[in-house]
């Protein structure tokens, strides 16, 4: 059995017409109203099916928050699977159905979505988004140690009950950025365990103007989260067999990025602060313990991708 986990806040246009299309589609419907200030809560309160379940934020508290929520509540039921998409009509319906087969039938426990493909994207959407789900894209394979990951920032999901069993979300993703958490952990819970993760390509549709992410924020957010992840990271693969050869690298990694920045710092206090010594040695000592580190840093996520890949699967 699937439930179908819908968040709104401010989807009066929307809401109604999302959760008619799918009521028939899936065996429950989990709709969480994040305080909406607009006529949202007013159509929810219209709905009186059993198979809906309308929960309703006293404040708001945010999309990743909502989405915990949803997610604990859904760990109380018998349902076994759970699809999560956002109130705003932007995901095809296709690629949602296309989710719920996928994880009933083909023993995925977490799948994710691609929208930068040819067809991914209809309508118009800020280049930042662009650059900024690049970027999104680049620290979640630094984090995962998954090359073919893309696109973290989508929000459309597919959870088997059994991997969000001990999920937690940060409190620093309850507002904006939880896609990039819940990819970057899943990926790693699948290095770890056998978590079957899959991919697909989706086309999101672009119709309205919304009130955008400062970019900014967002940067901050995923480069901090994604620093504290690869230290956090060492430890746990240093219990696990397969990957302990990768957190050695990591270890080697961090040791010569240390030497290279004393060595820099050498090199700009003979230069700039009257030291006596040999700055030229110094700045080639740096090189020299960079290219190491970043050589080692290399090869720990060369081993973590191979790991990753056997449980991960890209879908059309």
């Amino acid at each position: 059995m699937t439930t179908l986990a819908i968040l709104a806040y401010n989807e009066e246009k929307k809401i109604k017409k999302v959760i008619d299309t799918f009521i028939d589609s899936f065996d429950k419907l989990i709709v969480i109203d994040d305080a909406s200030k607009d006529n949202t809560s007013e159509i929810l309160k219209t709905y009186s099916d059993e198979k809906i379940t309308i929960l309703s934020n006293d404040k708001n508290l945010g999309a990743g928050k909502s989405l915990e929520i949803c997610i604990n509540y859904f760990l109380k039921t018998g349902d076994n699977y759970l699809v999560k998409i956002d109130g705003d009509g932007q995901f095809k319906n296709n690629d949602i159905l296309k989710i719920k087969k996928y994880i009933e039938t083909s023993s995925f426990d977490f799948i994710k979505c691609d929208r930068f493909w040819e067809k991914g994207i209809e309508g118009d959407i800020p280049t930042i988004r662009y650059f900024g789900n690049a970027f999104a894209s680049f620290l979640a394979k630094f984090s995962t140690g998954n090359w073919r990951v893309n696109d973290p920032l989508n929000g459309l999901f597919g959870f088997s009950k059994t991997s969000l069993e001990n999920f937690r979300l940060p409190k620093l993703f309850y507002r904006y950025g939880y896609p990039f958490f819940l990819v970057t952990y899943m990926l790693n819970q699948s290095s770890r365990k056998k978590i079957k993760v899959g991919q697909l390509k989706n086309t999101i549709f672009y119709n309205e103007k919304k009130k955008s992410i400062n970019p900014f924020i967002m940067f901050f957010k995923l480069f901090w989260y994604s620093f504290k992840n690869y230290y956090s990271k060492i430890n746990w693969k240093l219990k696990y067999s397969k990957l302990q050869g990768s957190a050695l690298l990591d270890i080697v990694s961090q040791l010569f990025i240390f030497l290279s920045l004393f060595a820099l710092f050498r090199f700009f206090s003979i230069r700039y602060f009257s030291y006596i010594g040999p700055q030229g040695i110094w700045f080639l000592v740096f090189i020299i313990f960079f290219s190491f580190s970043a050589i080692s840093l290399y090869l720990a996520l060369n081993i973590e991708n191979e790991i990753a890949q056997e449980n991960f699967e890209e879908l059309n």
